[in-house]
């Protein structure tokens, strides 16, 4: 069973013929994958049917002479070009144009108006190009000429208390850009004075649950957290607004999302696939038809509650592991504050896959604080407990550590506040 989000077929029916039309005109490979198919009969439930067929995989973005248009590989008209490594190993390029910047000012411009449109002052971890985060922002803002003034402010600040503490001074920002993770740590070391100025954040780029966010507006009183799901290829294509009492499911204004069983026995998880829709005489940079990006959505009663970046699912023998998991527990925790993942995949080295949960506790270690975790995993997670306990095909290590120590021996690196370490990659 397919789930469908976006815009209703009648509401977009000219634009989605658009859109199709212009890419099998002048894209090879949407060209091949849409053969035989009438433009005109192109719906969001036809898309729905074609998944298998009618889609595109990030490794396939690495073919830019078939997934690039003959406008952008000429070039026809101005644009310039974002980088991405994902989960694919090395870096993707992708094409963003006037119009695309014109489509991001469309996708966030109903929050702006909202939460952002009266004078506020940002102040921006987003880093720009290659970067997409910070094009994304500063481009949409732009786009829709929104009453706000945008700072951007140095990344390396992040590990300089003293420098960003003058800056903040300076700036006195109403709102913060940054990552989902990069929020939550402000909020342990930023002053009461500043984080009660602080009225709205915006986040993006990594899994945020319910607890987490709840956390974070605990350390902002002030604030509502704006929770974007973007990527470079698809820019932001949707968000949900969430505050002290309630969260928004999410909302997708400008792309047609499906989203369908992953197969695997986790029914509440559905596998997105993104189409990128474009407006009467606009070129996108990389047209989309059912991007299969490896995310996943968190469906309750219909709606998405939540999406869980691929490279925050590990495999456990038969088993998987989403870190929205571990952060229930976590934040939910009256004494546990954060948490890492160290992850040992299958290899010949390696004949059982082992994750090691360190979490950080508050002031006093927790007496028993490794086994009840331990079985707050397990009553989450069924086939983690079974791949574990009983077939024994897989290895679950939780540690205690004060948070000072809990990324101690890790590698760090402006921008990313990584919770899953791969050994053999990171380590």
């Amino acid at each position: 069973m397919s789930i469908i989000e976006g815009k209703p077929g009648d509401e977009i029916k000219d634009d989605l013929e658009y859109t199709v039309r212009t890419a099998v005109e002048t894209t090879p490979f949407w060209r091949k994958k849409f053969e035989g198919v009438d433009p005109e009969e192109v719906s969001p439930e036809l898309l729905a049917r074609l998944t298998d067929r009618v889609t595109i995989r990030p490794h396939e973005l690495y073919l830019t002479g078939e997934v690039w248009p003959d406008y952008i590989r000429k070039p026809g008209l101005f644009y310039t070009v974002m980088r991405t490594s994902g989960t694919t190993g090395k870096p993707k390029r992708v094409p963003y144009t006037k119009d695309d910047r014109i489509r991001t000012g469309r996708q966030l411009e109903p929050w702006i108006r909202e939460y952002m449109d009266s004078g506020d002052r940002i102040a921006s971890f987003f880093p720009p190009l290659p970067s997409s985060s910070g094009m994304f922002a500063y481009g949409g803002f732009e786009a829709v000429n929104a009453k706000t003034a945008y700072y951007q402010v140095p990344i390396q600040y992040l590990l300089d208390r003293n420098a960003l503490l003058r800056e903040f001074e300076d700036i006195k920002p109403t709102s913060i850009f940054c990552l989902t993770a990069t929020a939550y740590n402000l909020g342990l070391t930023l002053p009461e004075s500043i984080k009660n100025d602080i009225q709205t954040i915006v986040v993006g780029g990594e899994t945020l649950t319910p607890e987490l966010a709840k956390a974070t507006l605990e350390l902002f009183p002030n604030a509502v957290i704006i929770d974007n799901f973007g990527s470079t290829e698809d820019d932001v294509t949707g968000y949900r607004v969430i505050t002290r009492n309630k969260s928004s499911p999410f909302i997708f204004t400008e792309s047609i999302v499906v989203l369908k069983d992953d197969g695997d026995g986790y029914d509440q998880y559905k596998r997105i696939y993104i189409t990128k829709v474009m407006r009467e005489g606009e070129l996108t940079g990389l047209p989309l038809f059912n991007y299969d990006i490896g995310d996943l959505a968190r469906v309750e009663d219909g709606k998405v509650r939540n999406i869980i970046r691929v490279k925050d699912v590990i495999s456990l023998a038969g088993a998987k592991l989403h870190i929205d998991q571990v952060m229930e527990i976590v934040y939910n925790h009256p004494d546990l504050l954060d948490f890492v993942i160290i992850y040992h995949p299958l290899s010949p080295q390696n004949p059982k896959p082992k994750a090691v949960i360190r979490v950080a506790y508050r002031d006093k270690k927790p007496a028993g604080i490794e086994d009840e975790v331990r079985e707050l995993i397990y009553e989450a997670n069924n086939p983690v407990r079974y791949e574990v306990e009983e077939s024994k095909q897989a290895e679950l290590v939780i540690e205690a550590v004060p948070l000072e120590k809990l990324r101690a021996d890790l590698p760090k690196r402006l921008g990313k506040t990584k919770r899953i370490y791969i050994v053999g990659r990171d380590l």
